[in-house]
């Protein structure tokens, strides 16, 4: 219970648009000597070292600052103009030299523009409504791109404690072979047993050492796999929190995979990134349309002259104010806005076959999950029976091969079917939180395990 909310509350976080700061502060401690490795603690070191996960933070915060600045165009423009220097003007007047002047001085100007779209049909509504749909596109991504983080950690995660407790079976295993080599030998030496007894017990216990070292090998790989994923030296020693029996746990998903279904294509990070960037295309193609409409703006202007020389042959100051209404009306520009609005609507139909492809793909994925799942929670219960009857019959053989009624090929094959029954047993384990954990990913609910 504790791992689950610890996982839930890491991922809302992480998820939250405005959540840096917090999102750094959510990576944990790093690992102390001889710590237990929890599965929340090694999911919340892989996002926070993935780079993947960074850049599409970033990707997001992109989206974010695109959508605020085209909010922007809701606010008026202002624009303040200001020029200064000197300028000399000379007027003669061929016959009429009185009439000559000379105007040599400093001239400056300086100014104000306001203007303010009141009325666009539309248009900076669509603009923005497109890139909020961007900005939905760019978080499902990212959501998307953390659930394939703790997926691909918490597989690893699994992996490290599936061979290593295959290596305690398979050291299980090595334990009894060694015991029936005792046994055989003692018999052989006793002279109540054969020879060819012992050699086949002795040649039991050197495989069940093979398979160790070769479990051994499995392990190290697995726990380097896992150290790079947290971003520390493959060669780091890893102790992982013991994996726990999942009896009780079974029935966590076992209702209607309709339901589960449906579930999936209203909330799965994929799902929601492709029905966002379809209502983008959708917003842009309004946009485009918008921009062949005509448009009412406020205007205003405030101009201070001193001695334009342009204007005037001697030394003046000149103020103007002007304010009013504006209407631009786009008369031709080429189909230009028409065509470009026809482009975006076919985008928005390839969109639509993307968001239809993204929903079946989900669907498809959280059916045969469910399947799995509901294959690997019946292998569960039987490979726990399978353990039981396997070991109660190699007890039974043992007794009878000291109490001289039974060979040792009884012997070696209860042996054998109880190391293949904790075999099973251990493979069972980690197949059901595998597939647990799948479907949890393709419901978009990994947060929730």
């Amino acid at each position: 219970m504790n791992r689950r909310w610890a996982l839930l509350g890491m991922l809302a976080l992480l998820s939250m648009p405005g959540a840096a700061a917090a999102a750094v502060q959510a990576c944990p401690e790093p690992l102390r000597a001889g710590q237990a490795l929890a599965l929340s603690q090694a999911v919340a070191m892989a996002l926070c070292a993935d780079p993947e996960v960074e850049a599409a933070w970033r990707t997001q915060l992109s989206s974010q600052a695109s959508m605020d600045a085209e909010r922007s165009a809701y606010w008026p423009t202002l624009q303040g103009v200001a020029r200064s220097g000197r300028a000399n003007r000379k007027t003669r007047y061929d016959g009429f030299s009185e009439a000559n002047s000379t105007l040599d001085a400093r001239t400056s100007s300086y100014g104000l523009d306001l203007s303010w779209v009141l009325y666009d049909f539309g248009l900076r509504k669509a603009k923005v409504e497109s890139a909020r749909q961007l900005l939905n596109a760019a978080s499902s991504s990212r959501v998307e791109k953390i659930q394939e983080v703790v997926l691909n950690t918490s597989k690893a995660f699994y992996q490290v404690q599936a061979t290593g407790a295959l290596l305690e079976a398979r050291r299980s295993i090595e334990s009894l072979a060694a015991d029936s080599l005792k046994v055989t030998t003692a018999k052989h030496q006793a002279g109540a047993g054969e020879q060819a007894d012992r050699l086949q017990a002795q040649t039991t216990f050197e495989q069940a050492q093979l398979e160790r070292v070769l479990a051994e090998g499995d392990l190290a790989t697995a726990q380097g796999a896992l150290a790079s994923a947290l971003n520390l030296s493959p060669s780091a020693p890893l102790r992982l929190e013991v994996l726990n029996d999942p009896e009780g746990q079974e029935e966590a998903f076992m209702v209607s995979v309709d339901a589960l279904m449906e579930q999936a294509r209203l909330t799965h990070p994929s799902v929601e990134r492709a029905r966002a960037e379809w209502s983008s295309t959708l917003a842009r193609a309004e946009a485009q349309r918008a921009e062949g409409r005509p448009r009412i703006a406020l205007y205003s202007s405030y101009r201070h002259d001193d001695t334009p020389v342009e204007q005037v042959a001697s030394r003046q100051q000149i103020e103007t104010w002007s304010v009013g209404l504006q209407v631009t009306v786009p008369i031709f520009d080429g189909f230009l806005a028409r065509r470009r609005a026809r482009a975006a609507e076919y985008e928005a139909g390839a969109r639509e076959q993307d968001l239809q492809q993204a929903e079946r793909a989900i669907a498809l994925s959280v059916w045969r999950s469910r399947q799995t799942l509901d294959a690997r929670t019946r292998a569960l219960a039987i490979s726990r029976r399978l353990v039981g009857s396997a070991s109660q019959s190699h007890r039974v053989a043992l007794g009878r091969y000291k109490a001289g009624v039974g060979s040792i090929i009884e012997l070696l094959n209860a042996q054998n079917d109880l190391a293949s029954a904790r075999q099973r047993r251990v493979a069972a384990v980690v197949d059901w939180y595998t597939a647990r954990l799948q479907l949890a990913a393709d419901l978009g609910q990994l947060g929730q395990q």
